[in-house]
């Protein structure tokens, strides 16, 4: 299977993103919160957060300069127009999913007041910190949309 520099970025990217940041949320979903109190499971997200976010630009700076060595020339690495209109497809799918995502999290910030309903699904749940994490994870699951989007539209265009 030959990739071009750009879909090989993307897998990359793709993979480390599933792997990186899918164990930072199994991390944060099954907090026991009969074993630690609200104040040490916000530091312990933070804590692995901190974590994550080191490790991704680690992973991706290492793995990103390899993939780049390896390539044949710069005009591979500046990609053509295929590449900015795979690109800016995938991107605009993302963005949907992020304005989404942003859309749920005000609805969940707002919709309380609005009704006067004092609805908590931080409580019901047991994810400390429960807004954040939830534009995080939309902000995660964009990316991922958006990775996963790029791939396909170059694996459909080799075919």
């Amino acid at each position: 299977m030959n990739m071009s520099f750009k879909e090989k970025s993307t897998w990359l990217s793709l993979v480390a993103t599933l792997l990186i940041f899918g164990d930072y949320a199994i991390s944060v979903v099954i907090m026991d919160a009969n074993v630690l109190n609200p104040d040490e499971m916000i530091e312990v997200a933070m804590h692995n957060l901190g974590s994550a976010v080191l490790l991704i630009i680690i992973v991706e700076i290492i793995f990103q300069s390899l993939i780049a060595a390896g390539s044949r020339n710069k005009m591979e690495i500046d990609g053509d127009e295929r590449d900015r209109l795979i690109t800016l497809s995938s991107n605009n799918s993302g963005y949907w999913v992020l304005s989404i995502g942003v859309i749920i999290t005000l609805g969940h910030l707002i919709l309380p007041y609005v009704f006067g309903i004092e609805f908590s699904l931080e409580e019901r749940t047991n994810i400390p910190m429960f807004k954040m994490h939830l534009l995080l994870f939309t902000f995660i699951v964009a990316e991922i949309v958006r990775f996963s989007h790029q791939i396909y539209l170059y694996r459909n265009d080799a075919v």
